[in-house]
């Protein structure tokens, strides 16, 4: 099996990489390219609050015992706190944006 991707998924992924290259370049600002890029913003969130996590979760048995099996436990809660701070934050932001495109076209 080969893990090389197939031309048309080059060539698909390669035009996507071009039109973002090409909102971020654009110096007249006549789109916008947050709303493009939410989903990857929010990914990255995603992938930050796992790794705090489980240093949080683990770094605390450094400490004593008890100290680590309390960021064992509040670990999971933080996270679950920082998920969700984090979704409507980038729920936010796209609001904004969608209300700014509503009303450029009016």
């Amino acid at each position: 099996m080969s893990t090389e991707p197939s031309p048309s998924k080059a060539n698909t992924l390669w035009s996507e990489l071009r039109a973002a290259l090409d909102l971020v370049l654009d110096f007249s600002f006549q789109h916008f390219v947050t709303p493009r890029l939410i989903r990857l913003l929010y990914a990255l969130s995603l992938m930050a609050a796992v790794l705090a996590t489980l240093t949080w979760m683990f770094s605390g048995f450094t400490q004593s015992l008890f100290y680590g099996m309390f960021t064992f436990v509040t670990g999971p809660v933080a996270f679950v706190i920082y998920i969700l701070s984090a979704r409507v934050v980038m729920e936010v932001i796209l609001a904004i944006f969608l209300i700014a495109e509503k009303l450029r076209e009016k």
